[in-house]
């Protein structure tokens, strides 16, 4: 079999490897999935894991609904980013993600259908551009928090088939089933509220440019087509509200579309603000605030409690030993972007070298927890030392190398490595 064909295999085998995290190792960032690994009945399945994301399904909507006054903690959250995780690394990893990805649309679905469109067809005129008004704050909270939870789902899966992300799922089942629906009257509430004012009325004009931002928001890349179709609709009213309205269209949908009472100053983060990890030995790890944020997977509850009187810890199912490279790491590339401690780019590139000149369990451990973490530079970096020591190797140098079984015979990697790329 052609070599090149052989290492393609082979690559194709190690990184299956890495995923399932089925290397020997004595980190094991997330404890029983290498035993998952050599024991598929022990694999997670969404039917398993389900039922406590649901939990989580059933806070965040108790919290909008206003029955549920509690926050998530950072255990909490962790724990919900870190099941979608694991499922997605699973052996049984791509099944997961699709039915994660179809249950998480299903999800706001359900919950306009049940809750939101039954409190709007109740309403009209003004109170109904209200109702509309919170129900899609609402919606926003909604997908703030479970996008995040759901999060490992947008850096793989998503793009790799061309899906929507998240973020334009939850927005799309809000446009279909909401718009969808209650267009006419929204639009019938919007031109009682112009007629009023052309009348002589004092109304609420914040309301109505909060009701057009909302078009933006559900618009994004036919946020035009939506002002057109504001103005076309207003075009049979007399000469006075098309202009003003006109006006709104200008002055929202092109300059500052983001209705002005969600805007918030957000307090200063103060310099001195920490930020505690918790490996999964137990041990716990201060480090700044901007070091923090480097971790992506923990940037949303970083960014939530940063002006929290307390400090929470943050438990990562990252050992000790690997928690410490990776946070020497980023505190290494958050100094070298500080004006008083600035590396130069050869610098960087010198130590960035160094840093993974280490064996091949620490290499390996290094790669499963900056994906785990969604420290994307870190991944790249160890990723290419993986490739780079690949280069000018046989396929059984490879396999030594790298301790991976030799799972098929010659005949056997061709037709596998042919069948992944269909």
């Amino acid at each position: 079999m052609n070599s090149i064909l052989s290492c393609l295999v082979l690559l194709s085998l190690l990184l299956l490897h890495l995923n399932l995290f089925a290397v020997a190792s004595t980190s094991e960032p997330v404890n029983s999935d290498a035993d998952r690994c050599n024991n598929p009945s022990k694999s997670k399945t969404f039917r398993d894991e389900w039922p406590r994301l649901q939990t989580a399904v059933d806070r965040v909507i108790g919290q909008i609904e206003g029955f549920d006054n509690s926050s998530f903690t950072s255990d909490e959250y962790m724990s919900y980013y870190t099941i979608v995780y694991e499922l997605c690394t699973d052996r049984q990893g791509e099944k997961n993600s699709k039915m994660l990805y179809d249950q998480y649309k299903r999800v706001f679905d359900e919950y306009i259908n049940s809750t939101v469109l039954p409190s709007l067809r109740v309403e009209e005129d003004e109170a109904l551009l209200i109702g509309l008004l919170r129900r899609w704050s609402n919606h926003k909270i909604m997908t703030y928090w479970l996008s995040r939870f759901f999060h490992y789902l947008n850096r793989y899966y998503i793009p790799r088939w061309g899906l929507p992300s998240l973020e334009e799922s939850s927005t799309s089942s809000f446009h279909d089933l909401v718009y969808g629906e209650m267009n006419k009257q929204i639009m019938d509430a919007v031109l009682y509220m112009i007629d009023r004012e052309h009348a002589g009325e004092h109304i609420d004009r914040a309301l109505l440019n909060n009701v057009f931002a909302i078009y933006t928001d559900l618009g994004g890349v036919s946020r035009k087509y939506h002002a057109k179709g504001f103005e076309e609709m207003l075009k049979g009213s007399t000469a006075f509200y098309f202009d003003e309205a006109s006006s709104w269209m200008a002055s929202n949908f092109y300059e500052d579309p983001k209705p002005k009472e969600e805007k918030s100053e957000a307090l200063p983060i103060k310099p001195t603000k920490k930020v505690y990890l918790k490996s999964s030995d137990g041990d716990i790890f201060e480090v700044n605030y901007d070091v923090a944020l480097m971790l992506e997977s923990i940037q949303a509850i970083v960014e939530f409690e940063a002006n929290s009187a307390t400090n929470s810890t943050i438990p990562l199912k990252v050992s000790s030993r690997i928690l410490i490279k990776v946070i020497l790491y980023c505190y290494k590339h958050v100094q070298s972007s500080d004006s008083k401690h600035k590396t130069s780019g050869v610098d960087l590139k010198e130590w960035d070298a160094k840093f993974v000149e280490v064996d091949n369990t620490t290499l390996f451990d290094l790669i499963l927890a900056s994906n785990y973490l969604n420290i994307k530079s870190l991944l790249d970096l160890a990723s290419q030392k993986v490739g780079d020591m690949m280069k000018g190797k046989t396929p059984e140098e490879i396999r030594k190398t790298f301790n991976i079984k030799d799972e098929f015979d010659p005949k056997e990697e061709e037709e596998e490595f042919l069948k992944e790329k269909q």
